[in-house]
């Protein structure tokens, strides 16, 4: 028990973003160049944008929006150190030490995707997770919704896995139509749901008869502007 509340202070400093990118640099070089155990998943149906995450993950450029779900769902009464969370999608580290930041213990926390040099990643395709029924008491999508192309059986697994009660959070970027108009334009094509799912109630409504108690909901002020659209809800089943 004493270990365990040391880890638990310990990661707090992990708070401090210069601290988290440091470790995640570190811990990225040894897995990627000195153990050299990238894998990628063979189970890639349903899913777009295989080489852009690759090709962002070999930049190791973190970024801290995940945070805007993090720090929220550690906030909600029925999440404690001893909640079982898993994020996916996370490409990098930094989404599972942010997590372990705010409380969550690190022994209680996994992620997958679909790329995997970490051994805190398990290889999975958020179409058909290698994981039983109500295994988790939160499971966070942190802007990886987009890439799907078939958001129903994503969202449909998500409830599988989750517990009754538990938490789902999930963020994606709302794109107002000039922008959608310039990646036609410059790529010929949008990746995955781009443009599709833009707003709180489309996520809500892929768990339509799912949803128990929304905790928290962002859609953007502004709808000629770019932005997040965030949501965090309780399953019920």
């Amino acid at each position: 028990m004493a270990q365990s509340r040391l880890t638990l202070r310990l990661a707090r400093f992990l708070r401090v973003k210069l601290i988290c990118h440091l470790v995640f640099k570190i811990r990225f070089w040894y897995f990627i160049y000195i153990k050299r155990q990238l894998r990628s998943c063979e189970d890639q149906v349903g899913v777009d944008g295989h080489q852009h995450n690759l090709r962002a993950l070999k930049l190791a450029r973190p970024s801290d929006r995940i945070l805007w779900l993090i720090q929220p769902l550690s906030a909600i009464d029925k999440m404690n150190e001893n909640s079982k969370v898993l994020a996916i999608g996370v490409r990098l580290e930094t989404d599972l030490l942010y997590l372990a930041a705010y409380g969550f213990h690190p022994k209680n926390i996994r992620g997958m995707d679909l790329l995997s040099y970490s051994p805190w990643v398990d290889l999975g395709n958020m179409h058909n997770m290698p994981y039983a029924d109500n295994s988790w008491d939160a499971i966070m999508l942190g802007w990886v919704l987009t890439y799907s192309t078939d958001p129903q059986k994503a969202a449909d697994e998500l409830v599988r896995t989750s517990k009754n009660g538990g938490i789902i959070a999930i963020g994606l970027t709302y794109y107002p139509e000039h922008v959608l108009e310039g990646y036609r334009q410059s790529q010929g094509s949008l990746m995955g749901t781009t443009g599709q799912i833009q707003t709180v109630a489309d996520v809500l409504k892929l768990f339509e008869g799912k949803v128990d108690r929304i905790y928290f909901n962002h859609d953007v002020a502004d709808p000629t502007r770019q932005g997040p659209t965030m949501v965090i809800f309780s399953v019920k089943k």
